[in-house]
């Protein structure tokens, strides 16, 4: 069971990219690009900003309440009655997170890939693939992911070098041209989908480090942020907004656009074999979640037994929701994210106020403190967090001050992905000095037990 997974820091951080990123390939990109036009690509800082809050408030409660999931603390901290009605709500929202998923899957199979196939046989195999891993945990889950996202990230980095042929600086240009108001709106879109790292919530009793826990998550959220961020940036530079604003499903066909020789010409094919095995995983975890959290309320331990039933409901509300594209997607960008900020932020405020107050020593300190690694870690945090505000102040810089002329656009842009990738790179070296203390630490420990 989950409590006796073994799911490493590198796997928690492939697995939140995969939660996030994945779920932005189908048609997300269509609304934010809409909106703010080509300087769509300035709206990842706010919703990582908001994922990096929501993974410190679960590694606090971790930390409060060792070896207890989030639908467990929830009882605890608001009773029986009333903590059964919020984690009633948390399904709710779980399942809506599914069903989303599985319909937005099925929808984009039967339009580009498999129009002859009915709708209803595509999301019922779907179903049956995560009824299977529901009968498994989220180790097996990371395991697999292990092979798939890393390949996935790296396939789309390397799309700007495949797309160099049709890529053009000028239809992204001028840049800053839209008003900070539709940027500011196109950065509170995406917070629906970050909002999804809440599912991480119902497998807290699995971290026994807190802080490498919540390093973790942010490595993998900021990983999302800057690959979204290029993505969008390619996108805008291959096809324009108006183009882009007007497609479906914006990154297959920019995936289409490659052709590298005429006998490497379908590479969509392959993008995709990378992108669906990453994106099961991510309804896999919704999936896993959900199952804990009806665990929570029949007091079981082993909550495959709601295996089969709960995967039957999924087909059935899958199909009712959402006939039309459109609806889908609208629902998407505009109400899922209201959605998530009217019930998450009440929670993580009254939860992190409870976990503070219950707040103790952490049972496994990763580094200690005054040696050169804790000062390294400390470094990097702070790092991390300059280079964020760096990235927020240089877009309001950009905008207020340099009158949207050219040679400041290009100056403002490479600033912000010159500190969004300094970010990330610090994440990276915040969870690698946390891993490294906690393995020494763990030697320290076994070597004196030893000797006595």
């Amino acid at each position: 069971m989950i409590h006796k997974q073994v799911i490493n820091h590198r796997q928690i951080a492939w697995l939140v990219g995969s939660v996030l990123m994945t779920g932005m390939m189908i048609s997300f990109f269509h609304t934010i690009v809409e909106v703010a036009k080509m300087d769509a690509w300035f709206s990842q800082l706010l919703p990582v900003c908001y994922a990096i809050m929501i993974a410190y408030v679960l590694s606090e409660l971790s930390r409060a309440y060792p070896g207890k999931n989030m639908f467990e603390i929830i009882f605890i901290v608001f009773g029986k009655w009333v903590g059964g009605m919020v984690n009633l709500i948390l399904l709710i929202y779980f399942w809506l997170i599914i069903c989303l998923d599985i319909k937005g899957v099925s929808k984009f199979f039967q339009t580009t890939l498999l129009p002859q196939t009915p709708i209803e046989i595509t999301l019922i195999v779907f179903v049956l693939l995560i009824m299977y891993y529901g009968k498994t945990s989220l180790e097996v889950a990371a395991r697999v992911n292990e092979m798939y996202f890393p390949a996935f990230f790296l396939l789309s980095m390397t799309m700007y070098f495949l797309l160099g042929n049709e890529y053009s600086i000028e239809r992204v240009e001028p840049i800053l041209s839209s008003s900070l108001n539709r940027i500011a709106i196109s950065n509170f879109l995406p917070i629906g989908i970050y909002g999804d790292i809440l599912l991480f919530g119902a497998f807290l009793h699995a971290s026994t480090h807190p802080r490498l826990f919540f390093a973790a998550m942010k490595h993998g959220v900021l990983i999302v942020g800057f690959s979204v961020t290029i993505l969008l940036l390619i996108l805008l530079g291959v096809m324009g907004y108006t183009i882009a604003s007007r497609l479906n499903f914006p990154m297959f066909i920019l995936v289409q656009q490659i052709h590298v020789t005429d006998f490497l010409d379908r590479v969509e094919i392959a993008m995709i074999g990378l992108w669906f095995p990453a994106f099961a995983i991510k309804v896999i975890v919704a999936y896993q979640a959900f199952l804990v959290g009806v665990g929570s309320f029949g007091g079981q331990a082993h909550y495959p037994v709601y295996n089969f039933p709960t995967g039957w409901l999924m087909v059935v509300s899958s199909l009712l929701i959402f006939q039309r594209i459109p609806d889908l997607e609208m629902f998407l960008s505009y109400s899922l994210p209201a959605i998530v900020m009217a019930l998450q932020i009440p929670l993580m405020f009254i939860l992190y106020i409870k976990a503070r107050m219950n707040r103790k020593m952490d049972t496994q300190v990763s580094i200690l403190e005054g040696t050169k690694l804790y000062r390294y870690y400390r470094y990097s945090v702070w790092i991390g967090a300059t280079s964020l505000l760096a990235s927020m102040v240089t877009v309001l810089i950009g905008d207020f001050y340099l009158n949207k002329s050219e040679i400041g656009g290009i100056i403002t842009a490479s600033s912000f992905c010159f500190f969004f990738f300094i970010a990330l790179i610090a994440s990276y070296a915040e969870m690698q000095a946390l891993n490294h203390g906690k393995q020494k630490l763990g030697k320290s420990k076994a070597s004196g037990s030893f000797r006595q």
